[in-house]
């Protein structure tokens, strides 16, 4: 295989969050040198399909499966891998299927450069997936690249202690572990050469970001020393769990403009005794504490959140507690889940809500997101606010754009992808706002 000049395509499809696609741009990056490899589109003529997984519900799990069948079936020569969390939390699963010729864990994600080209030679199925060691360090490829996006994702964390009664992630994942402050000093700037204005610091729990570090180093020093080093770059903090946003956190997002006015926060629930039997490390005092704070920090602040409808044993007082307090909340946007029950958790052994009684309760919590989403939204028109352009035609003639509070606006077509502009906002059509004016933003800053 050393001396092979014939060129492998290798296909890569990312299913689930922004920690997964990070870590697929990871593996491009760690490709072996020893083999000509190409990386080509899904839809390709491939050698070598490679499914990065996720396991957050059992819908990511059969897209997997039904993933690589389908691959395996059009392209009967071609070589079918599976990565990411489903490899890690349930490879015996995946290795009755036919379809399927490697299976990967996290750990062995990181190696692609070993086993590839094992892997095109095996005439078998290959599956390596170990546990993890307990004193398990940060590991990661930088990337410079992240193929058809605005924004890049830079991975500051990953892994979790949590172990939440209704989550495999830390089983997915492993255990918390940070990533140095100059190895993502080092990132940012590669992703800064590669022409990229927005980051998005992402983990799993970015909230617990130093814990591991014998020299505790925390997420707002952290954050502190890139936002003072890259003042000409725009940065967003992915999903945070409320009881970690602490006032010199949010001091943050007034100090420093480059922080974009936006906070996701972890929510599930706001009954105090769903979040107990969730295992959650905060309870609805701190979140409403949180959201309170951050919403009035700065005008037009975006605050957004992730609810569970439907947690095992959850009855119609719990579920009125949480919609009765989230109507309550300044909040511009809701990520609603159906729970979703995961092999191997505790929630799995509750008795669960009938699938009936979840879907409703989803349904009307989604329906609260949107009349939420329109109040903020209406909230903004006739302002002036920073945004950048997203690639892909929304209407005709016009083209998404991200406001710095992660709203949406259509934009003419004429403005650049991956460029910042500033809009006036006006009303909203067809679901999503329109813009009055804009105006393109230099590199310096001026306006033209």
């Amino acid at each position: 295989m050393d001396n092979c000049t014939t060129t492998v395509k290798i296909a890569f499809y990312t299913l689930g969050c922004r920690l997964n696609q990070y870590d697929t741009e990871a593996m491009k990056t760690a490709l072996p040198d020893h083999i000509n490899c190409e990386v080509v589109p899904w839809d390709s003529d491939a050698d070598v399909f490679i499914i990065n997984s996720c396991t957050v519900t059992g819908k990511a799990d059969q897209k997997t499966r039904h993933t690589a069948r389908r691959i395996k079936r059009n392209n009967p020569g071609a070589k079918v891998v599976v990565t990411g969390c489903y490899a890690q939390t349930q490879p015996e699963v995946l290795s009755y299927i036919p379809e399927i010729d490697g299976i990967y864990g996290i750990s062995e994600r990181e190696n692609i450069s070993d086993w590839l080209p094992q892997l095109i030679i095996s005439k078998s199925q290959v599956m390596e997936v170990e546990s993890f060691p307990k004193n398990m360090r940060f590991k990661s490829e930088s990337i410079s690249d992240f193929e058809g996006k605005t924004r890049a994702f830079a991975k500051i964390q990953d892994g979790c202690n949590l172990r939440c009664t209704y989550c495999l992630i830390w089983k997915a994942r492993g255990p918390a572990r940070s990533r140095t402050v100059e190895d993502i000093v080092e990132q940012i700037q590669v992703l800064a050469n590669s022409g990229f204005i927005e980051l998005v610091l992402t983990g799993v729990n970015v909230g617990s970001y130093g814990d591991d570090f014998t020299d505790k180093v925390s997420l707002y020093e952290m954050l502190s020393t890139i936002l003072a080093q890259f003042p000409e770059l725009r940065f967003r903090l992915s999903s945070i769990h409320p009881n970690e946003v602490d006032d010199e956190l949010l001091s943050l997002f007034s100090e420093y403009k480059n922080l974009q006015p936006y906070l996701h926060l972890s929510l599930q629930s706001l009954s105090d005794t769903v979040l107990q039997r969730m295992k959650r490390p905060y309870r609805k005092d701190i979140a409403f504490s949180v959201i309170n704070k951050a919403a009035n920090l700065l005008p037009g602040f975006g605050i957004g959140a992730d609810i569970i409808a439907g947690f095992p044993e959850e009855t119609d007082a719990e579920f009125d507690e949480t919609y009765s307090f989230l109507e309550s909340l300044p909040m511009s946007y809701m990520h609603i889940f159906q729970y979703s029950s995961r092999p191997g958790t505790k929630a799995e052994l509750m008795k669960q809500v009938a699938p009936k009684i979840a879907s409703a309760r989803a349904k009307k919590l989604r329906q609260l997101s949107e009349s939420k989403r329109n109040l903020f939204e209406q909230g903004l028109q006739g302002s002036w606010r920073e945004a950048i352009v997203e690639s892909g035609q929304c209407s005709p003639g016009h083209i998404n754009a991200t406001l710095d509070n992660f709203a949406t606006i259509e934009v003419p077509e004429t403005c650049v992808a991956g460029t910042l502009i500033k809009v006036n906002i006006g009303p909203r059509e067809n679901g999503l706002l329109t813009a009055n004016d804009v105006q393109t933003i230099e590199n310096n800053g001026d306006e033209s």
